[in-house]
């Protein structure tokens, strides 16, 4: 059976921001949860992750992320994963923002099967628009990134739009077209709903990929604070 594990990730402009182009202020750190339950070709499993996001200055910017997933009738599948990455802001004007990105990961949680498991190093680039549209405030980001290990090699295009539909509330919306050898072909829709109160975000979602050979479906829950 093959089963390819799937990436949490959620892109919020401004002092929302957690991954895409915007890096935190200068010493704040973005912590973010969360639990999804999924299902994967009859079979159901749940994950859990833990990001963090932490600003060294204005340009500068290191992330993390641990994933977890555990599969209650194929424990065989049950496994972890880790990132590391650095990025950099390449330019910031009227509301536009781009970066890039150099990292590592390890892990069929984060990378699937089939080589995607072994240690590999990730590069990104992303553009991204913040800013107010028809009274609300919006953002829209596009990124490309390339992830290379001894036996696979995965390419993707995330693109993601969000606006704030109340004082509190965003609308985000996000798909991911993937590529790379061995016949991987992939595209996930991922629709949110995030709630932010002062420091802290609390956002549900859905979240489906469109596989070759399965479909996958999963719906989750995030709790996320800036210090």
């Amino acid at each position: 059976m093959r089963i390819k594990l799937i990436l949490l990730a959620c892109a919020l402009p401004g002092p929302l921001a957690s991954v895409a182009p915007w890096i935190q202020d200068e010493d704040y750190l973005y912590v973010r949860g969360a639990y999804a339950i999924e299902q994967v070709e009859g079979l159901e499993a749940w994950r859990g992750d833990l990001f963090l996001d932490y600003g060294i200055n204005e340009r500068w910017g290191v992330t993390f992320k641990f994933e977890r997933v555990e599969y209650d009738e194929a424990q065989d599948f049950n496994s972890s994963g880790w990132r590391a990455a650095v990025r950099r802001t390449l330019f910031r004007r009227a509301g536009f923002v781009s970066a890039v990105g150099i990292g590592a990961s390890e892990g069929r949680a984060i990378g699937g099967q089939g080589g995607c498991d072994a240690f590999g190093v990730e590069l990104r680039g992303s553009l991204g628009w913040s800013g107010v549209w028809r009274e609300r405030n919006q953002f829209v980001t596009a990124e490309v990134a390339g992830r290379y290990h001894e036996a696979c090699e995965r390419q993707r295009l995330e693109l993601s739009i969000g606006r704030q539909v109340s004082d509190h509330i965003w609308m985000i919306n996000q798909v991911w077209a993937e590529r790379g050898n061995a016949g991987a072909e992939s595209v996930k829709f991922q629709s949110e709903l995030l709630w932010r109160r002062g420091e802290f975000d609390l956002s549900a979602g859905y979240r489906q990929e469109q596989g070759r050979v399965f479909d996958e479906n999963s719906l989750f829950l995030a709790l996320a604070h800036r210090y």
